[in-house]
């Protein structure tokens, strides 16, 4: 029983070290940063079309695809997974229409690439309201 006692013993502490070391370890830094700033992640590098459907270079496309998903507070809009944009009622669109008019001008690329990289198609007028607020804040 003695052995086995040990075994786990060694096994805990093996465990917690390793827990420490991919939390904490020095070459971790970047990923802490990343955690601390993932409610405002920096989408400067990325094209302003990618994640929109629009034709980007390969390289900025998976820099866009490597921020980690940010939510304004349109968690409601999950549900709307797998519609097409014709598909929405007009009660739909105006919630929709909410959730875009209260973003603030510098969240909108934002919003419409975590709406896009969610698997979410926005209805065709918000997609269209969406590109006129975008190209207004330019």
């Amino acid at each position: 029983m003695e052995p086995v006692l040990i075994f786990l013993g060694i096994l805990a502490v093996t465990g917690i070290v390793a827990f420490l070391l991919e939390r904490y370890g020095p070459w971790q830094k970047s990923k802490a940063q990343a955690q601390t700033d993932d409610n405002t992640p920096d989408n400067s590098d990325c094209h302003d079309e990618c994640g929109l459907g629009e034709v980007c270079p390969a390289s900025e496309v998976m820099r866009c695809e490597s921020q980690p998903v940010v939510y304004y507070d349109d968690q409601e809009l999950d549900a709307f997974r797998g519609r097409d944009a014709d598909d929405y009622s007009d009660d739909e669109i105006e919630q929709w229409r909410d959730i875009l008019y209260t973003l603030r001008p510098d969240d909108i690329l934002g919003w419409g690439q975590s709406v896009k990289r969610r698997g979410i198609v926005m209805p065709a007028p918000i997609r269209d309201e969406f590109m006129m607020l975008y190209n207004d804040r330019r």
